[in-house]
């Protein structure tokens, strides 16, 4: 390897090692064309309830990247997180209302990423989503989410790899959500 290009490396695992103990935020979510499309097409004005997390849960509030604690860029909590994607799609869809009678709620199970593999990684989001009408439930499943991705023994590598796949865990969660016939006919 040529001095030129080693440089780099050596400075990447010198900020990694400095940076070890440090906290790091979740990235924003992006919404889902596919997930607004869906939305457009087979839902009704719907208002967002309550989301929180179930008391020991995993991820509840910070996971653990390699030892440095990824916390949620939204509210103090990953279910905070977990609301405001389904609000940006909802909201993008033209079907966010806070006056609706149908309000979808959910509840954080598990929420996980793995980032202490050598060639790979891998992280898991579970939740209870529920939808009432005029406080009348009308939906109430697990959902859950699974993913593993290429990544690498440094850790300058590693863990902002992981990090950056957060979002798409939820995305592919949201996804499970929106591929539930159920869920969608709880929204007519």
């Amino acid at each position: 390897m040529n001095a030129l290009y080693r440089a780099p490396v050596w400075a990447a695992c010198a900020v990694s090692l400095a940076l070890g103990g440090c906290a790091l935020q979740a990235p924003g979510y992006t919404p889902s064309i596919d997930h607004v499309e869906t939305l457009k097409k087979r839902a009704v004005p719907v208002a967002l309830g309550a989301f929180t997390v179930q008391t020991g849960a995993t991820g509840a509030t910070a996971i653990g990247l390699r030892g440095s604690p990824m916390s949620s860029s939204v509210g103090g909590d990953y279910a905070a997180y977990l609301a405001e994607a389904l609000r940006q799609e909802l909201m993008l869809a033209g079907k966010l209302d806070a006056k609706s009678r149908i309000v979808i709620g959910g509840l954080l199970l598990k929420n996980d990423i793995a980032a202490g593999g050598l060639a790979t990684n891998s992280g898991e989001i579970e939740a209870r989503f529920t939808v009432t009408q005029d406080g009348r439930e009308r939906y109430n499943r697990v959902k859950r989410a699974t993913q593993s991705w290429e990544s690498s023994f440094v850790g300058a590598v590693a863990i902002p790899k992981a990090q950056q796949q957060y979002p798409l865990l939820v995305q592919q969660l949201l996804t499970e959500l929106l591929a539930d016939g159920d869920f969608l006919a709880a929204l007519q």
